[in-house]
């Protein structure tokens, strides 16, 4: 039996296509900023070529290039975001079939954590600032090993590399993202510039039991300021 197709296999392809295509206008509109400028220098051409033409298509450039650099990921990134003890870590879980994080009652993510695919069979974190690969074989060892790191603050990043053949939605280059609950920090807009600036989709749990609080209507405005049309979903993960 043929296996069957992943849909993320979809956006991997659709994504190495619009890549090619962004780097070919690229290529053609730094070579127009360079005709430009050269125009716009030379004295023999008067008047071809303004100041403004020149600033104009150089801001197209600028722009080009950082649509590229967003393109040039690997992966498609998720973010998670919502109260403490909401539920995303159990949502990631139920996402990847495993319980890769720890969740449930006594377990609250103190962290910003990457989960990826890794080829090899062991799953192993790493921290921010570290290449050193933590060997964790269960998800209370992850537990413990978050736990028993104090220098782990709201504000640090852990990477969490589980294998693909555990996982298959991690084949396709997919990186989840959990993070500690909107309501324990002031620093939500560093937060989301540190880590989240290149995600391709928000993810906001809530829950429906109860009504949006300042802060998660605080998440909405702090990424709409610093993204032009961001992908946000509300799961009510409670009835």
């Amino acid at each position: 039996m043929a296996e069957t197709v992943s849909p993320l296999k979809h956006f991997v392809l659709a994504k190495k296509a619009i890549t090619a295509i962004f780097g070919q206008l690229l290529e053609f509109v730094t070579e127009g900023s360079h005709f430009v400028e050269a125009t716009y220098r030379n004295p023999e051409l008067d008047r071809i070529a303004s100041e403004d033409d020149l600033v104009e298509i150089q801001g197209y450039r600028n722009k080009l290039a950082v649509i590229g650099e967003v393109l040039s990921r690997r992966h498609m990134k998720v973010a998670f975001f919502g109260r403490t003890s909401s539920g995303k870590s159990s949502v990631i879980n139920a996402m990847l079939w495993d319980k890769v994080l720890p969740s449930g009652i006594g377990h609250t993510t103190n962290c910003f954590l990457s989960v990826e695919g890794t080829d090899g069979d062991k799953a192993y974190l790493m921290t921010e600032g570290s290449d050193e690969k933590k060997s964790v074989k269960t998800v209370n060892q992850l537990a413990h090993a978050l736990h028993m790191d104090k220098d782990l603050k709201a504000g640090c990043l852990v990477h969490v590399f589980w294998p693909k053949a555990k996982c298959a939605l991690l084949r396709d280059d997919l990186v989840l993202v959990d993070s500690p609950g909107t309501d324990v920090t002031t620093e939500l807009d560093i937060w989301i510039d540190k880590f989240c600036l290149d995600a391709d989709v928000f993810v906001l749990v809530a829950n429906s039991e109860s009504t949006l609080m300042n802060t998660e209507k605080h998440f909405f405005h702090k990424v709409n300021e610093r993204l032009s049309k961001p992908n946000i979903f509300i799961l009510n993960n409670r009835w």
